[in-house]
């Protein structure tokens, strides 16, 4: 398809950009720990300009030390911050990019263990997500202070090379803790109305405006809902975006939410207290809700900014899972003027450049694993799980540099470990050979892919098929690499990624000789179960074949030893995964420990010791997965000499961020 309208220039006040896509500010700890710019922050925001993205806007940066959030956060809260701040335009602008500093107080949600002091809010409230805090109060002296701190960071951010800020008022920072009344109870100039509860933000859009220029551009970040109660509305936040026009903002960039949204629901619906239905929690719980994990459709948030697109006369931002092809048809349909991609940035830095240069096949998806937000939200330094790459771009192990002894190299196992480890090993000029026993590369990502939910992962499947078959890597699918054929190749050095299998544990009675469905299969299509189905073990692949499953009408239950669905799951994606799996009617049996499992039945022990037992027309294991290990051992024990790399599930099974960091690592130190 065309990308017409994303590749044309666009104007935001004075600041003109190459082209109509954003990179939003996300969080990355990339900072250092006392809130200076790092090597690691300058070379990550620079990679991503050189992909050919309009502009990026950086992520959260505190105009007050009392604001921060995350330990690894900017600052421009003094002019020392001042010479490290500066390296960050200049970085984007040597990629061609315009640089968009975000300023961002976050009020309740800066904790006292991150900044040393009481948090500062409109009216005292403490949110959901961190009961424990005990916020202030502002008084109107410390409101005004905050305006001037704001307009002073806006301030060094113009002197150092910005081209220009964004307010952040949306996700519950400090402008949308006055703005939502859900925040502000306060029943003084700042409290009441919606011209009260906007006076903060309007005031600081001014400050910012007097001390940097009055066409020195000011992008405003406005969550179009909040759903939580008594929350901004769509029709509130078209009534402010028509405000912060007139107060001077140059853009409005439309999300949702803030850290509260839909969460007491979310609690409701777990405890049995509520119905979920029309809850709409599987669209997002909290801060999922503006970083839809996979399970939630795309550009779930659109809408918003069409909404607000209504109100006002400046550019408007969309953001929120738009895909390149969403974003070019909300252009098209004049829903938006600019289109924001988030995570897809950090995936692919080059994208951008990839569609203007007419090879869209070529773009490496992002799958919305939300492994990213996970890292972050851990306190660690962001990662990626299908771009190895990603926040690690200023360290030397993550560099291509060729290599000065070419090797023939084997790589088996078609799946994504082996594919990273093929495509870097021929990239860096060893001849290289991947064995696949099936007909098709891929491995597992066959089955993660095919559930309507996961559709991500479909895309990201036919990037890394699309990107193998374009290298020139020898790729013999349908060939089993026994340990006589790599013994005769000769091969130097033997990338093993034979990946895992489901099992069924030994330790449970009842299951040989049993018609036990296998999870993928059932996936595939070439095992159907009846209509009541028992799932044992709650993890991610017991989850998604659970659902799929109901999706189909059928009545499932998952059995599992641990008390609750899915526990190393990212939270703010488990509580989504949580939400479906509520949605679709699912049943979750926790705290049962497995003894008897035929092909209609599974009797557990629960926490009391007593024996129950669930009955059903089919029975899937899920109960893990038993690496493939047999051809590693015998190629360590039959060629001592050559070097032999496991990668992937084949030491242990995990995600596929470790399938792929690993597969990457292995083809350049091959």
């Amino acid at each position: 398809m065309s990308y017409k309208k994303l590749l044309q220039p666009g104007r935001i006040g004075r600041m003109e950009l190459r082209n109509r896509m954003i990179m939003p500010g996300m969080g990355t700890n990339l900072a250092a720990a006392d809130g200076t710019v790092s090597d690691v922050i300058v070379n990550y925001y620079a990679r991503r300009a050189n992909g050919g993205i309009g502009l990026i806007i950086t992520e959260v940066c505190c105009p007050d030390p009392s604001g921060r959030v995350i330990p690894g956060e900017i600052e421009a809260t003094y002019n020392y911050f001042m010479p490290g701040l500066s390296r960050i335009p200049h970085a984007i602008h040597s990629g061609g990019a315009k640089a968009c500093l975000q300023l961002a107080h976050g009020g309740c949600f800066a904790s006292e263990g991150v900044t040393g002091q009481r948090p500062l809010t409109p009216s005292g409230k403490v949110t959901m997500l961190l009961p424990d805090e005990n916020p202030q109060y502002m008084t109107v002296e410390q409101i005004h202070q905050l305006e001037e701190a704001y307009g002073d960071a806006a301030h060094r951010a113009m002197v150092c090379g910005f081209d220009a800020v964004e307010l952040h008022g949306a996700h519950g920072y400090m402008p949308l803790q006055f703005l939502s009344a859900y925040t502000n109870q306060r029943t003084d100039e700042y409290g009441g109305s919606l011209e009260n509860r906007a006076r903060f933000a309007l005031e600081t859009i001014k400050k910012i405006k007097e001390k940097t220029a009055p066409d020195f551009p000011l992008i405003y970040r406005l969550s179009g809902e909040e759903d939580v109660p008594d929350g901004i509305t769509l029709e509130e936040a078209c009534e402010f975006a028509k405000l912060a026009e007139e107060a001077g903002a140059d853009a409005i960039h439309v999300t949702g939410g803030t850290w509260d949204s839909r969460l007491q629901n979310y609690f409701d619906v777990l405890a049995g207290k509520k119905d979920p239905a029309g809850l709409n929690l599987s669209n997002g719980v909290a801060i999922s809700l503006w970083v839809p994990p996979n399970y939630t459709p795309r550009a779930s948030l659109a809408h918003l900014a069409a909404g607000v697109k209504k109100a006002v006369s400046i550019p408007v931002i969309a953001v929120c899972s738009i895909t390149p092809e969403k974003g070019e048809e909300i252009l098209e349909k004049e829903e938006a003027d600019f289109i924001s991609f988030g995570r897809q940035t950090i995936a692919d830095p080059d994208w951008p450049d990839k569609i203007r240069e007419g090879r869209p096949e070529d773009v490496r998806r992002c799958l919305r694993c939300n492994e990213c937000l996970g890292q972050v939200m851990d306190n660690c330094g962001i990662s990626c799980a299908v771009n190895p790459e990603g926040g690690h771009e200023h360290e030397p192990y993550v560099k291509d540099y060729p290599t000065e002894c070419p090797k023939k190299v084997a790589v088996v196992g078609g799946g994504p470990a082996g594919i990273y480890a093929a495509l870097e090993a021929q990239k860096r000029g060893h001849k290289v050979t991947l064995f696949e026993k099936n007909d098709y590369l891929g491995g597992q990502l066959k089955y993660v892919s095919k559930p309507s939910f996961k559709l991500d992962y479909k895309d990201f499947t036919e990037y890394l098929v699309n990107a193998a078959e374009k290298s020139d890597v020898d790729i013999r699918l349908g060939t089993e690499a026994t340990l006589d054929i790599l013994k005769d190749g000769g091969y130097e050095a033997i990338i093993v990624a034979t990946g895992a299998e489901p099992f069924i544990p030994g330790s449970i009675a009842g299951t040989k000789g049993e018609n036990i469905l296998n999870p993928l299969a059932v996936i595939e299509g070439t095992e159907t179960p009846g209509s009541k189905v028992l799932v044992a073990g709650a993890g991610l692949v017991g989850c998604e074949v659970a659902m799929m499953l109901a999706e189909q009408g059928r009545e499932v239950t998952m059995i599992d030893m641990l008390p609750t669905a899915c526990p190393d799951l990212t939270i703010y994606t488990k509580w989504v995964l949580d939400a479906k799996l509520a949605e679709l009617g699912i049943k979750m049996m926790g705290n049962r420990v497995i003894k008897e499992m035929t092909g209609n039945k599974i009797v557990v022990k629960n926490e009391a010791g007593e024996t129950e037992q669930y009955d059903g027309d089919s029975v899937v294991c899920a109960l893990g997965l038993k690496p493939r290990r047999e051809l590693l051992e015998k190629l360590r024990e039959e060629l001592p000499d050559v070097h032999i790399i496991p990668v992937g599930d084949v030491n242990q099974a995990r995600k596929i961020i470790q399938a792929t960091h690993e597969g990457f690592h292995a083809g350049r130190i091959v």
